[in-house]
């Protein structure tokens, strides 16, 4: 007969956890956000509304303007996709992991898995910058 199972004596261990890089970059956010605001206006695409959203930047990335895109889409080598309507910023970090801000005030997380991007510039403007 086989004996039972006997449930370990006294607390049980609890794990230790290390933070992850995305909740370490979500304190120092939070933490630089607490320090200084910066707020900047961006125009968004003539034909939409509304023509002005606010901007804030609680981040140390440097951010490009990148208005001149109707859509910029970015290529996963499973085949996922992530196309985003009318871009107005672009932030890159030294992880490559992209940061864009849109017309209609989302801001997007692109993980630096990805292979392509593709962009089609508004009539008129320039086909590639940077």
């Amino acid at each position: 007969m086989a004996a039972p199972n006997k449930k370990p004596v006294g607390r049980p261990r609890k794990p230790q956890v290390k933070k992850d890089e995305v909740e370490k970059a979500r304190e120092d956010a939070e933490k630089e956000m607490k320090e200084k605001k910066e707020t900047e206006y961006v125009e968004g695409p003539r034909d939409s509304a509304p023509k002005r959203m606010p901007f804030f930047n609680a981040t140390s990335l440097k951010f490009v303007d990148i208005s001149h895109e109707e859509f910029r889409q970015y290529l996963f080598l499973n085949g996922a996709k992530i196309e985003i309507q009318f871009p107005l910023k672009l932030g890159i970090d030294k992880n490559n992991i992209h940061r864009v801000f849109d017309y209609t005030g989302l801001s997007y997380y692109i993980p630096p898995n990805w292979i392509a991007v593709v962009t089609k510039p508004k009539p008129g403007g320039p086909d590639i910058i940077m």
